[in-house]
């Protein structure tokens, strides 16, 4: 008995082996194909160049700090994903090159407001007034809010607040500074992870900063940051960005980490050396 037991047991070994091995090489060959199915899906897009989106964006930035003036070229808006620029230093400075001539024009139309109002204080037209939500007749409010909003600063939170242009906000609504609303019956984007408001949705990218620099020239939140501005051109001093920043708090869900998020967006990428840069006027607008 012990002799004819012995060979089955090393065929019931070898046997149980095989199915081992069997089960192992059966796993493998079904989870091959999620794999190449997984891989398949994530081909990426065609790789971008700056002057696919516009062909006056390739303009050096360097000059523009060293100049202060900005080529009219202006986007309506960004239509295609700017992660398709491979090399991530580029996509950063495409990213200021096409929010910076609309930064330069919109700080431009202020700085005229302003002129006109120091020109003639006694006779400011009403709709300067109005537009800026001051009493007629408190120039000396009016010339808080009629003033501009450091170029660093613009730039420093259109960078974070839309992610380099490319979140959903920034590309399907125009809104680069993460701007709400909380009237129910307006047009807005609903945001994934929270209620009661929405995010608002602009014409362009022009409309985008035009009502981020009015809502911080008019709305309650920021007159702190008005009054320090006001110190700075009472010392005749323009106003800093670096300054401007740590007034900004009400403007971020994280308060007590936002200054340090901008001052650290403006210093890595030396943001403060475009303070002061203006549309240059003498070349033709670009579209």
């Amino acid at each position: 008995m012990h002799s004819d037991q012995k060979p089955h047991k090393r065929t019931y070994t070898v046997l149980g082996f095989l199915g081992v091995l069997g089960l192992i090489v059966l796993a493998f060959a079904l989870r091959r194909p999620e794999q190449d199915t997984r891989q398949e899906a994530a081909i990426p897009l065609p790789p971008l160049q700056v002057t696919d989106i516009h062909s006056g964006l390739d303009y050096a930035l360097d000059k523009v700090a060293r100049i202060k003036l900005v080529p009219p070229v202006f986007l309506s808006s960004i239509k295609v994903n700017l992660d398709r620029l491979l090399d991530v230093d580029e996509k950063k400075r495409t990213f200021f090159r096409i929010m910076l001539p609309h930064t330069a024009r919109e700080n431009g139309h202020i700085l005229a407001e302003r002129a006109k109002i120091l020109s003639n204080p006694d006779n400011v037209p009403d709709a300067l007034y109005d537009k800026y939500e001051v009493e007629h007749g408190n120039v000396k409010e009016l010339l808080k809010r009629v003033d501009v909003v450091p170029t660093s600063l613009v730039l420093s939170q259109a960078a974070v607040e839309s992610g380099w242009g490319t979140s959903r906000f920034a590309r399907d609504g125009n809104n680069f500074f993460g701007m709400r609303t909380y009237n129910k019956d307006s047009k807005g984007l609903d945001p994934k992870e929270a209620e009661g408001f929405k995010v608002m949705i602009f014409s362009d990218i022009a409309a985008s900063v035009r009502a981020y620099m009015k809502n911080l020239n008019t709305n309650s939140a920021y007159a702190e940051f008005r009054n320090a501005r006001a110190e700075n051109r009472a010392r005749d001093e323009a106003p800093s960005g670096r300054t401007m920043l740590n007034f900004l708090s009400a403007y971020s869900e994280i308060p007590e980490k936002y200054a340090t998020m901008l001052r650290g967006m403006m210093e890595r990428n030396k943001l403060e050396r475009f303070d002061g840069v203006r549309l240059d006027t003498t070349k033709r607008p670009g579209t």
